[in-house]
């Protein structure tokens, strides 16, 4: 009898111990790691804030050059393309340069010091390391959502890469856009501006405004 009643009493405890060394075995790699900083863009500030989540695109410094690109007329260059793979290069936690692999196995990304890799289980899964989510609080979220707003700021967040190249976000900060940044995206605004309206004019059967030639900066 005795020996039956232990055997239950492992029955039930051996899962309940199981999951007990699963959480501290995640809890424990979570805290370890490389913290870096990583800017965000890409997202419409009346729609950031989901619930106690704060959703967004990173901005990684990848340069058109770091890797080979393949690109056709039917197809968007590789560079551009949701990374499969990251390899970070700079001091932590200032990213100087992120290098974009289409898998893991690249034998160059095998090389990296400080790897990314997209997550199939998580989330966003196979675009993981271009989305990413940010857990907040309450009190958070309403100091947050007027930060968001700000467009003469852009978010910077901080992740946490891991040996194994898990990414995970752990906090949101903000920074003034420098007087060339908003420069750049008053021009961009102008530009989409103007492109709305020739699609305008054409679908009301207007003959588009014919854009007017740029000045060239010097006389040959």
């Amino acid at each position: 009898m005795i020996g039956l009643a232990i055997r239950a009493v492992l029955i039930i405890a051996l899962p309940v111990v199981g999951l007990a060394a699963l959480w501290a075995l995640s809890d424990t790699l979570s805290r370890q790691g490389t913290d870096w900083e990583v800017e965000i863009e890409g997202y419409d500030p009346r729609d950031l804030l989901r619930g106690h989540y704060v959703e967004f695109r990173y901005a990684w410094p990848i340069r058109e050059d770091t890797v080979e690109d393949e690109e056709s007329e039917d197809r968007v260059p590789r560079w551009q393309r949701a990374p499969q793979a990251l390899c970070l290069i700079g001091e932590a936690p200032e990213i100087a340069e992120a290098i974009a692999y289409d898998n893991e196995f690249d034998p160059e990304f095998e090389a990296c010091e400080h790897k990314l890799i997209a997550q199939a289980g998580s989330v966003y899964g196979s675009g993981s390391l271009a989305r990413g989510r940010l857990y907040v609080s309450q009190d958070r979220a309403l100091e947050l959502q007027e930060a968001l707003r700000n467009r003469d700021q852009r978010g910077i967040v901080t992740i946490r890469q891991r040996e194994d190249g898990v990414l995970t976000p752990l906090d949101i900060r903000f920074r003034p856009l420098t007087a060339e940044e908003l420069e750049a995206r008053d021009r961009e605004v102008a530009q989409r501006g103007e492109a709305i309206d020739q699609v305008v004019a054409v679908a009301n059967g207007e003959e588009p405004e014919a854009k007017a030639p740029e000045e060239e900066g010097s006389e040959e």
